[in-house]
């Protein structure tokens, strides 16, 4: 008859951490005094903890996110109050990236480039066009 192994409790919840935590089977092995065969076969498709461990992942790092989001939105006047402040650089780079960042958070950024056919659709440049004017003899 084998024995049920209840891996809510003790080393089996501590490998899991440790796992989580980035540490390898080796060390896991060491701190919880078992086998790294052991602790490698609870981790593989199939394993003992591998649906355990996945579960606890999943929850830390919905958790993690969650926090990373309340951190960012306590920050988000914080951050404009700062690119605001930037437009006001003495350095022209700084100042265009500044207004350039919030132009594309409220506006968009742009989604692709349109090739500019010059006025009127001749392909010409304004300047082009100012000097064929001049060019052009006066009607009369």
């Amino acid at each position: 008859m084998s024995k049920k192994v209840d891996i809510k409790t003790g080393k089996y919840q501590e490998a899991i951490h440790l796992r989580y935590n980035g540490e390898s089977y080796p060390v896991i092995a060491r701190k919880i005094q078992t086998p790294v065969s052991t602790v490698e076969k609870w981790f593989t498709f199939g394993g003992l903890l591998k649906d355990e461990y996945e579960k606890y992942r999943d929850e830390q790092n919905e958790k993690r996110k969650l926090q990373a989001q309340w951190i960012m939105q306590k920050s988000v006047e914080t951050a404009a109050s700062m690119l605001v402040a930037l437009m006001g650089s003495p350095d022209d780079g700084v100042k265009f990236r500044a207004c350039k960042e919030i132009l594309d958070r409220e506006l968009g950024s742009p989604k692709e480039t349109i090739e500019h056919k010059g006025l009127y659709g001749t392909g010409l440049s304004y300047e082009q066009i100012l000097r064929k004017a001049r060019e052009r003899p006066p009607d009369g």
